[in-house]
């Protein structure tokens, strides 16, 4: 091959140098930008979980270090998303905590569906992630409505994370995601879950047509929101501060039903803040009849 037919080289790519650790400043300006998007507080230890989660998406977008990162967050609501769904932990699987779905089914819904002739049974899962609690919980509710004429119920799903929240819509499982709940509950499972393990298991159509998905961040009020209940809040309040647990816990006050109950995560308790709630056993909890400060 002559030099005139030979190809001209293309520019040797040179990855961007993200080895240095993020700066102290830098640190600090992304995290109060997630405090303020999110409401979740990354304490110093956590420095090191935001540089892995973040340094892909700066080599993705040609940016050489964090604080040019935390300049187009700002600017550019599409990647404040992106950084939101980076930054949210979403660790979850059918059949969580059994002790919980054993309340949930031996003590909550005998009550529960008692109480909620005329109209649906209502579930908020709060902190849905990928969907598994929320489909978890409609199974259990499909067992009742199947054995009780008149019962029905509607299940609500919500995350900040619309990343999560695609998952949970599409609503599709396989390996650890659903382990659990078939090796344990495998005659709830095969009556209620469809599909195989190579393509993906999901809920009934009477189940999946019951349960609806959007998104919210826990520091709002739920807008458009029915009484629930049963909320579901679990391995989520650990990223709050107390003062922002307590608000969060208001919102929750505002939407459950006076005799419902509230099921939170195993390392996670009320104790040591002001709420509208007192304990039934640990991790679940029920409204009492006035919230502290005179509320209702």
């Amino acid at each position: 091959m002559t030099d005139a037919a030979r190809p001209t080289p293309r520019p040797e790519f040179v990855p961007v140098d993200l080895s240095k650790s993020m700066t102290d400043a830098e640190f600090a300006k992304l995290r109060s930008i997630v405090y303020a998007q999110t409401g979740i507080s990354i304490g110093d230890s956590r420095r090191s979980m935001l540089v892995t989660r973040l340094r892909p998406r700066l080599r993705a977008l040609g940016l050489d270090d964090y604080k040019s990162y935390a300049a187009r967050v700002a600017q550019d609501p599409v990647e404040m998303q992106e950084l939101t769904d980076r930054v949210t932990t979403n660790e979850t699987y059918f059949y969580r905590t059994p002790r919980v779905w054993a309340h949930f089914r031996d003590v909550f819904l005998p009550a529960g569906a008692a109480r909620a002739k005329g109209r649906p049974l209502r579930v908020w899962s709060a902190a849905a992630s990928t969907g598994e609690e929320a489909h978890t919980a409609a199974v259990f509710l499909e067992e009742v409505r199947a054995k009780t004429a008149g019962f029905d119920y509607a299940v609500l799903g919500t995350d900040i994370s619309t990343r999560v929240l695609e998952a949970a819509k599409a609503g599709r499982y396989q390996g650890r995601a659903t382990a659990r709940f078939l090796a344990e509950q495998p005659e709830l499972f095969g009556r209620h879950m469809r599909g195989s393990e190579e393509a993906g298991w999901t809920v009934a159509p009477e189940i999946a047509k019951r349960i609806r998905f959007r998104q919210h961040n826990l520091l709002q009020p739920l807008s458009n929101a029915p009484q629930f209940d049963a909320v579901f809040l679990r391995n989520v309040l650990i990223y709050f501060s107390a003062a922002d647990q307590e608000a969060i816990l208001r919102h929750v006050r505002r939407v459950i039903h006076p005799e419902g109950v509230l099921f939170i995560g195993e390392s996670e308790t009320l104790k040591h803040i002001d709420t509208g709630f007192e304990q039934v056993e640990p991790i679940i909890y029920r409204p009492v009849l006035r919230v502290p400060g005179g509320g209702a």
